[in-house]
């Protein structure tokens, strides 16, 4: 008997409109009222006759129209398409966090590396360690012939001279290997010669804003609990005016329980004249911080208003949101897909004393250590949980949910530190998840109705805007 499954088609209405997406082929289907409540009786009854009587009553004659239209698209695999083969695939290195400074010049409040010190004393990483971190990649990376390395803290800027050695020293050492870096700064301690390095080797950057005065200096304080925005901003806005030809920028902000404005937000910083932009929300416990259940709602409405506005926006002024980068025609093959972050295997964080663990967010939890840039990965076993929980297939909540394909699994990290174990889902960040992948899609049907080019960048693919540090 054919099924007609919603781990196979997921129908959403947003902003007024009906979607059905074929989650097999991407397929992405607008929808007039009297065809999504047809599908949604399909997937209810599983049968075309039950499915076309409340239709009929409700719609008149149309559904006769639907019931052949429908058939046509499952016929043409338009929907319903059949489900590929997957296979677990072998995961080996290639990407590494140095975490370069356990140490801070902010104390943003809601900060998961506990002010910068990840709950340790300060320390800066040496670029004798460094180097060796560079080193263990190269050789523990092989066939990979992009390597990538991500500068993060802390403030890595506190840690500079090391950023300036790692990444000469690795382009010096292994010129045979395309090597991308990436820096994640608050952008307080940025000097023009510094950027101008950054810029010169092609450096990406990451910089920390979470909106406007009111919005940033809510929770980006710092020590002394001073509001950061007049710290940063002039610094903020003078690299991304030197990189606006060449992007490899982000700006990006933390959204929490009080500032989920976010549609404000994001045009706020666009106003700025901001052109690449990225809002994450707050991963935190903290009450009155934390997002809650509560705040989905509200939430779901300004996902609605930022698309709109977003769409209107693109007819005048291309820019880019991170979480609407969803390519419906050439994205990442789905093999890639089912594949997580790759924390732990394919991506590992290194402290500034060596010490080795899954990613940046795991840093300083000592039962997560996989072991030192010395000996290697010497906790295999924990390593292979990390492996497994990477295949999406593996989590049984991860193997039915119609966002598979497009979120990967999830944040193992977000798993741990809400629930206490990677394989166990934090529904929060799922649901939010959620709701961000239909704004995408429902932009890019729009995008592409319009015939305006989607913009991306060069960091689409970059972890570190999933972080709230």
């Amino acid at each position: 008997m054919e099924r007609f499954d919603k781990s196979s088609v997921h129908l959403f209405s947003f902003n007024g409109e009906f979607f059905a997406l074929d989650e097999n082929t991407g397929s992405l289907l607008n929808l007039d009222e009297p065809s999504y409540y047809f599908l949604q009786k399909l997937i209810e009854t599983q049968s075309f006759e039950k499915a076309t009587l409340p239709t009929k009553e409700k719609f008149g004659d149309v559904a006769s129209e639907v019931f052949d239209e429908i058939q046509l698209l499952i016929k043409e695999r338009a929907l319903f398409s059949p489900s590929p083969a997957y296979f677990e695939s072998e995961l080996t290195l290639k990407s590494m966090c140095l975490n370069v400074a356990h140490s801070c010049n902010f104390a943003c409040k809601y900060c998961f590396a506990k002010k910068g010190s990840y709950g340790g004393g300060d320390a800066i990483m040496s670029v004798e360690v460094a180097k060796k971190a560079i080193d263990y990649l190269y050789d523990n990376s092989p066939g990979r012939e992009i390597l990538e390395v991500d500068f993060f803290g802390g403030e890595p800027f506190l840690a500079f001279e090391t950023v300036k050695d790692a990444v000469e020293y690795a382009r010096k050492t292994y010129p045979n290997k395309k090597w991308r870096f990436t820096i994640t700064t608050n952008g307080s301690l940025l000097t023009t010669d510094e950027e101008q390095f950054l810029y010169d080797n092609d450096v990406s950057i990451v910089l920390s804003l979470d909106g406007g005065k009111e919005t940033n200096d809510k929770y980006r304080v710092l020590k002394d609990g001073s509001g950061t925005f007049n710290l940063i901003y002039d610094k903020i806005k003078k690299v991304t005016e030197h990189r606006a030809e060449s992007g490899g920028y982000y700006v990006r902000g933390t959204y929490t329980h009080t500032t989920l404005e976010i549609s404000k937000t994001a045009l706020d910083l666009h106003n700025f004249g901001f052109k690449c932009i990225s809002l994450e929300p707050v991963v935190i416990k903290e009450a009155g911080i934390g997002i809650e259940e509560s705040d989905l709602t509200k939430l779901r409405s300004e996902y609605e208003r930022l698309a709109e506005k977003y769409v209107e926006s693109q007819k005048k002024d291309s820019w880019n949101f991170f979480h609407f980068n969803i390519d419906l025609e050439a994205g990442p093959c789905v093999q890639k897909r089912i594949h997580g972050c790759g924390a732990g295997v394919e991506y590992i964080a290194v402290s500034p004393d060596g010490s080795i663990y899954p990613c940046h967010q795991f840093d300083g939890i000592e039962k997560t250590k996989l072991g030192d840039i010395s000996a290697g990965i010497t906790n295999k076993e924990l390593q292979e949980r990390f492996r497994k929980a990477n295949f999406l297939f593996n989590k049984p909540e991860c193997a039915i949910c119609w966002a598979r394909f497009y979120c990967s699994g999830g944040c193992l990290a977000n798993n741990y530190t809400q629930n206490g174990d990677i394989f166990n889902l934090y529904e929060i960040g799922c649901d939010i998840q959620k709701m961000r992948i239909e704004a995408a899609l429902y932009v890019q049907y729009k995008l592409r109705e319009l015939g305006i080019e989607v913009p991306t960048t060069q960091l689409d693919d970059n972890r570190d805007l999933e972080v709230t540090k």
